[in-house]
């Protein structure tokens, strides 16, 4: 019975902490790394011995816990319904990685940033409408059980992903083409697809920004903070992209906030894949 608590109280522990681990590259073991395993055993252990050493007060603390759960339940609040869900959220993780990337510095706006930012007509009426026509081509159903505007971003990654034919810019120099352009053709280079992806998030009420590397221009995502990342990583894994990422690991860059960023970039078909390994050298807030 002890074991079986420790166990139950252990997972929302750990899925409390996991976010807060040290970047760390370590080996698997069945899907899951090596220091997410070993710090559920010690919290595990940790849980087992308070219980054998005060068990008046942690039987008691659970029994508080239980009958305010269940209250909030008859009052329509957080219930035993919410528990299950973040118990699957914790499962879940517990399994596979949600991996920060190495912190980005607030850089100074990189070489044709503005013309990007011109090039983002996200009001005009055709960018509009294919993002709200995007928004809604995928996980209707999930938009209304879940954080709608994540959910939605998550399709407009999908409808522009699986149809973004890549073509270069003149050779004579660099072509930043307007959203409104690239709705029609949905081809272009990284930039023009960055700009687009971009466009039609913040279309519907998204947050985004630009990444460049040395030799790349990604567009990120912003899925709010250590909850918010696991409650992206659950989607992406388990509800929506499950034929793609259910055992793939998940990458993350943190702002000086906070908030989690996650990859929407053409060349992955899921969100929050390997982001390419070069140097950034600029991030551009939109």
């Amino acid at each position: 019975m002890q074991f079986l608590v420790a166990l139950v109280v252990a997972l929302p522990v750990c899925l409390w902490i996991w976010p807060l681990l040290p970047l760390m590259h370590v080996p698997t073991l069945w899907g899951m790394g090596l220091d997410r395993l070993g710090l559920f055993v010690v919290v595990l252990v940790a849980i087992l011995l308070m219980l054998r050493k005060l068990p008046l007060l942690s039987y008691g603390t659970l029994i508080v816990v239980v009958g305010v759960i269940t209250w909030r339940s008859f009052r329509g609040g957080y219930g035993f319904g919410n528990l299950f869900e973040d118990y699957g959220s914790a499962i879940a993780a517990l399994r596979q990685n949600t991996t920060a990337l190495p912190e980005v510095p607030e850089l100074r706006p990189f070489s044709g940033a503005e013309e990007l930012r011109a090039a983002m007509d996200y009001k005009d009426q055709e960018v509009r409408s294919f993002a709200v026509r995007s928004a809604t081509t995928w996980f209707r159903q999930e938009a209304e059980e879940y954080d709608h505007t994540l959910v939605q971003s998550f399709s407009i990654f999908k409808v522009i992903n699986s149809a973004w034919v890549y073509v270069s810019d003149p050779a004579d120099g660099e072509y930043f083409a307007k959203a409104s352009e690239s709705v029609p053709l949905l081809a272009g280079d990284c930039d023009d697809h960055a700009v687009l992806m971009a466009s039609c998030i913040k279309a519907i009420g998204g947050k985004v920004r630009l990444v460049r590397t040395t030799g790349h221009i990604y567009p990120e995502l912003c899925v709010g903070d250590a909850k918010g990342m696991q409650q992206a990583a659950y989607l992406i894994r388990n509800v929506l992209f499950p034929d793609e990422a259910r055992y793939a690991d998940l990458y993350y860059h943190t702002d000086a906030n906070g908030e989690r960023w996650i990859n929407l970039d053409y060349t992955r078909h899921y969100p929050g894949g390997p982001v390419m390994n070069e140097k950034i050298i600029g991030i551009l807030h939109v």
